[in-house]
């Protein structure tokens, strides 16, 4: 019998495209949600902005990789990505504890998302180089899903939008 999961591999131009793209959409989120809590939640806002940080970073880790594998043209860099309006929330800023709330917790479940699409490059990677990059991002996606949830447990809904 044929296992299907064990026979999918793909290839490495495959691997970079995919990381690179959900990297990027990945870090336009952090910012976006960044600037929402700003006016309002600054601790919000530098945790997001932090977590953005950790997705430039992996971003210049599969440009590296990329380049060793003269793949370039597969990692999608941030500015060939531009934010589409139409799927916006209706109020870019947090208005209130109850939206504070909601986004946190639709951050923690986009970031559990992340960490099993990294955990699924991983599964599908057979480019050695790629194995560590891939490790290091399921790890680090595993501490940024253990950071939010810390995070939302410590912090009550009106607690959330109180001025650090």
């Amino acid at each position: 019998m044929l296992d299907m999961q064990a026979s999918l591999l793909l290839l490495p131009q495959e691997q970079l495209t995919l990381a690179s793209t959900h990297e990027v959409a990945e870090l336009q989120r952090y910012r976006r949600l960044s600037l929402s809590f700003l006016p309002r939640a600054p601790q919000v806002s530098r945790l997001m902005s932090c977590l953005g940080l950790q997705c430039e970073k992996r971003l210049d880790t599969l440009r590296g990789v990329a380049s060793r594998l003269e793949l370039e043209a597969c990692v999608t860099s941030p500015a060939a990505i531009t934010a589409s309006f139409a799927s916006a929330p209706r109020h870019f800023f947090v208005e209130e504890d109850g939206m504070a709330v909601q986004l946190l917790d639709q951050a923690i479940h986009i970031a559990v998302e992340t960490k099993r699409f990294f955990a699924w490059l991983l599964e599908t990677n057979a480019t050695p180089e790629l194995h560590r990059t891939f490790v290091d991002f399921v790890r680090e996606k595993e501490a940024e899903c253990h950071v939010l949830l810390e995070f939302r447990e410590h912090q009550t809904a009106p607690a959330v939008l109180r001025h650090a």
